[in-house]
């Protein structure tokens, strides 16, 4: 079979087509001509139509534009003059190191219908030429300093605006309940910098130095009637009511003023002021982990910080926690116990990967307070913490105060203070060691030890009564009265002794290992109460005459006792009374010698 072949022919032209293809190529190449002498013609010079403020460029070289500019922009002013209503400022261009740049902006005048794709730069060319084309003078100035003058400008003109704000009004008579009353808020104002930079760069560009009226945001904070009293009925909703936050080491207790404060005037709740309490929250709560480091050396502990967890407060989770209390609030709850929501982070060393003792956990803890005790008493009190710290009590051992703290008197570092000997205050060496004796006795009854000897002062001392219950107090004199327990953990007991002057605070610390065992101990049970003697006013050469300083405080006789109860896994392992039969106790005080 033959392949049939296709074969292209074409017609000729017709004499109107050769016309109008020879008038279409010689147009071509005259423009194309002309836009070649265009260019050449300009081949250093700035294209017609280009204008600076007005003032043609065009035809011009870099040189003659430059000067150009420079004529132009000598004679400007330095200042531009910002205005209220009321008030006018001046902006000092000179001290923001304001300039124009000559050189810069005959460069930018160059460059139109240069730079770009050829076809770009011929329709930039063409439209220049017709119906020319605008520049802005280009400038340098210091940022920082004109934001200095402004921010002056900016604090004279803030008003802040002053949010509503929600009180209760307690009632006038027992009749009445409390009332919610709302305080409308009062406008404010404040600068618009970004907008009025935008002003200023664009009028320096332009060399336009005209006064610029300066724009302010106005904040109006006022709540619509129908705003107020809807939030005036939310806020009834929560008279009376608590939330609580709780944590593993301390509370937090939003009581209803605060909780009224959470409301928002719009609806629901202040977001911004819940993230705020998050916030602060976090600041008591976060810690970073702490390593265990120990040290032991010649029966005792040296060097000892035990291993404790970080935490951290998840505080979005704890806003969403917060807000969920609130609903419910509202919605008829009384009162609300929340745990708050916080990330553990375990130390890389642990107390038990220090030593082999057994330490691995605090046990034990007793508190006392020390507030309106003489320099020579809170001495007293650091120096026996201080030689009790680091402290060891093996497995088994029966532990004596007196022992372990050796010789109080002069010569072993204590100084007079006072003390109750045989029914008078006195100055005595060593006043003070019994706040030792007594919060160690508070530590071992929390670690729940047997207590082997204690015993309790002879008259209530209003030390040992701060923030405590009555009679947990424990007295030593070597040789009359001991403290002394026996340590039958399965592990070495460490003694750790913190004063904090600051709050005047003692803390013992026990660790070791903990077993299962749990302490309780009852409140305090008082009787047969007596009054006090009165007043009694001694002489101390050490104040200066004239001056009556109160060293105790008038205490009634009673007789106290609690209750120790330990148990562990179900075998109760104390189950005992201590009692404590106190005199009665007069004020005492101090004062410097009358001048004969």
């Amino acid at each position: 079979m033959k392949k049939k072949v296709q074969v292209l022919t074409f017609k000729p032209l017709t004499p109107h087509q050769k016309i109008f293809f020879w008038l279409g190529g010689s147009l071509g190449a005259l423009a194309i001509l002309t836009m070649s002498c265009y260019h050449f013609a300009y081949w250093h010079k700035i294209y017609p139509g280009v204008k600076v403020i007005g003032y043609q460029l065009g035809n011009q070289t870099l040189s003659q534009a430059q000067q150009k500019i420079i004529s132009l922009t000598k004679d400007f002013p330095n200042t531009i003059d910002l205005k209220t209503e009321k008030q006018n400022w001046t902006i000092d261009l000179n001290k923001a190191e304001f300039k124009y740049d000559p050189q810069a902006t005959a460069q930018k005048a160059y460059q139109i219908g240069r730079g770009n794709k050829l076809i770009n730069n011929f329709q930039t060319k063409i439209k220049s030429w017709l119906k020319g084309k605008k520049i802005n003078l280009v400038y340098s100035l210091d940022q920082n300093l004109l934001d200095s003058q402004v921010a002056t400008i900016a604090a004279q003109i803030y008003i802040p605006a002053i949010e509503p704000i929600i009180k209760i009004i307690p009632p006038v008579s027992l009749k009445e309940k409390d009332q919610i009353q709302i305080e409308q808020g009062k406008d404010g104002q404040e600068l618009d910098k970004r907008k009025l930079f935008s002003l200023i760069n664009y009028q320096l560009s332009m060399a336009n130095f005209e006064p610029i009226q300066l724009p302010i945001i106005y904040i109006s904070p006022l709540l619509t009637s129908e705003q107020v009293e809807n939030t005036r009925q939310r806020a009834e909703k929560f008279l009376g009511k608590k939330l609580i936050l709780t944590s593993e080491e301390t509370r937090w207790e939003l009581k209803e003023t605060d909780l009224i404060e959470l409301l928002s005037f719009t609806n629901g709740f202040d977001q911004d002021k819940m993230a705020s309490w998050s916030a602060n929250l976090a600041t008591a709560i976060n810690h970073p982990p702490q390593n265990a480091t120990f040290q032991f050396t010649e029966g005792k502990v040296t060097e000892f910080r035990p291993g404790k967890d970080g935490q951290n407060l998840d505080q979005k989770k704890t806003v969403d926690l917060i807000a969920q209390s609130l609903v419910k609030l509202e919605q008829g709850k009384k009162e609300i116990n929340a745990s708050l929501p916080i990330i553990s982070q375990p130390p890389e060393i642990k107390t038990a990967e220090v030593n082999t003792l057994g330490i691995k956990e605090m046990v034990g803890r007793g508190i006392s307070f020390f507030k309106g005790s003489i320099p020579n008493r809170i001495h007293n009190i650091q120096l026996a913490s201080s030689r009790l710290n680091g402290l060891l009590i093996p497995p088994g051992e029966t532990f004596s105060f007196n022992q372990k703290l050796g010789d109080v008197s002069q010569s072993t570092g204590y100084k007079e203070a006072y003390i109750i000997k045989e029914g008078r205050t006195i100055l005595g060496d060593g006043g003070g060691v019994c706040q030792t004796s007594t919060t160690l006795f508070r530590a071992f009854l929390n670690a729940g030890l047997p207590i082997i000897e204690r015993h309790a002062h002879a008259y209530r001392v209003s030390y040992y009564e701060q923030n405590s219950e009555v009679g947990l107090d424990a007295t030593v004199f070597d040789p009359t009265a001991d403290l002394k327990i026996k340590n039958d953990t399965p592990a070495h007991l460490l003694l750790q002794t913190n004063v904090d002057l600051k709050n005047q605070k003692l803390t013992y610390e026990l660790y070791g290992t903990a077993d299962g065992r749990k302490s309780t101990i009852s409140k305090s049970k008082i009787w047969d109460q007596t009054p006090p003697p009165p007043d009694l006013y001694q002489d101390d050469p050490t104040l200066p005459p004239g001056i009556t300083k109160q060293i105790d405080w008038k205490a009634w006789g009673a007789k106290v006792a609690f209750d120790y109860h330990v148990e562990r896994n179900g075998e109760i392992l104390q189950n005992r009374t201590f009692y404590s039969n106190y005199r009665p106790w007069q004020a005492i005080f101090l004062k410097g010698p009358t001048t004969p």
